[in-house]
This record gives C-alpha cells, structure tokens and sequence, in this order.
C-alpha cells in the first residue's frame, strides 16, 4: 500500500480526477489536448492502446512512455472487443436479475448507459473494462450498507465512483483492472476540524474500506 498524507491542495491530481465527475457528457470528459486529425497521433493510439491523461490518479507511473505494443492480428483485436463486450453484458445481467446488493438496478442502468455511451464515442475500442468492472463488483458485495454513489468511466476506461456531501467529505476511487484502486479523501482534521485534510494512495479493493474508514468516510458514505 502507498499511502500519502499531504497538507497541499495536490490540484493536479484532484483536478484531473474529479472532471471525471463533473462532465456534462461523456465527450467531455475523454476530453485530449492532441491533434485527433493528425494520423501520427491516430497510430500512437492504436499502437499504445490509450490516450495520452496526465493525471497519476488516472495513469499509473511510466504509462507516457510506455514500448509500443504491436497486434499480431486486427481479427485477434475484434475477436478480444467482443469478448471484453460480452463480459460488460453479461455482468449488467447479473446487476438486473442475481446479485443481490443495495441499488442493483440503479446500478445496471448506469454502467448500461455508459457502455452505450463508450461504444458510440469510440466504437473500436473497449466500452468498459470488464475487469474493472468485476472488482467493484466485489466491493459492493463485501460493503453492503454503502449509499448510492456517483458512477463515471474514466479515460482508461475503468470504473470510477464517488461519495461527496461536502468540500471536506469526499471519498472517490478508481477500481483498476488489477485489483488494486486508486483513491482520493477529503476528510476534517481531527484535531484542527476547520482543516482539511488530503489523502491519496493506491490499496488493494480488498483494503479499501480498512485504509479509508480512519478518515471518517464511513460517516458520509454508509446508509
């Protein structure tokens, strides 16, 4: 676990972070300052596989200058889209018809609008990670008695929520493929309730709860 506490703002991070949640539409927030008509942009893309986000909370360590990593085939990349698009479908069925979590059909309408969404955007790339996907599935199976969240994509095009009820209570995370999440608290200062204070790191899922319940985002998030 990397976690940090610091008493600056670390408006590059939050900032980045939170346009996630604060787009108006869903272009808005795959927003990119390349040139898209420029076809050397275009191969970067394809051959990278994500757009550039300067954000840490957003793109782990290195990701800018990652070794570009070629296809062997363009019909083994469509037959892994269906595949990932399969999953997405098959877990939003799941929401609607078996798991039996707190908002379940909320849930379902969300990810199956921003799926739809995805596609229509960018309809040769993955609408959604299903891997993602799956770990926040398991954090709501383990953390029952949490309220309904804001739920976004992230540029990478994982899973993002938020619990915000005020400036100085705000819980937001980003469920990695992996199995790891990175997150961002705002919590009072204990000691100094006029204070905020900042926290950032990168926990396992199964961790989450345990490394942000000191901060008091349980009194904001749960039901």
């Amino acid at each position: 676990m990397r976690t940090e506490i610091q008493a600056t703002t670390m408006q590059g991070d939050i900032e980045a972070y939170e346009k996630c949640f604060i787009s108006e539409h869903l272009t808005a927030t795959y927003t990119d300052p390349l040139d898209w008509t420029k076809p050397q942009t275009w191969v970067r893309s394809r051959l990278l596989g994500f757009r550039p986000w300067k954000s840490p909370i957003t793109m782990g360590p290195g990701l800018e200058d990652a070794t570009p990593i070629e296809l062997e085939s363009p019909f083994e990349a469509m037959e892994d889209l269906l595949s990932d698009d399969k999953k997405i479908n098959a877990i939003i069925e799941l929401f609607n018809n078996r798991l039996n979590i707190a908002f379940a059909k909320q849930f379902a309408a969300r990810i199956q609008f921003l799926f739809d969404a995805s596609k229509e955007e960018y309809p040769d790339e993955v609408a959604i990670l299903p891997e993602s996907l799956k770990n926040f599935v398991s954090f709501l199976q383990a953390e029952p008695n949490l309220k309904y969240p804001d739920v976004v994509l992230s540029p990478s095009k994982n899973i993002c929520t938020q619990w915000r009820t005020a400036p100085n209570r705000h819980f937001a995370v980003e469920f990695l493929p992996t199995g790891d999440a990175h997150f961002v608290i705002f919590a009072p200062d204990p000691k100094h309730p006029e204070k905020t204070i900042r926290i950032s790191g990168i926990v396992s899922v199964d961790s989450l709860i345990q490394t942000a319940q000191p901060h008091g985002v349980l009194s904001w998030c749960s039901q």
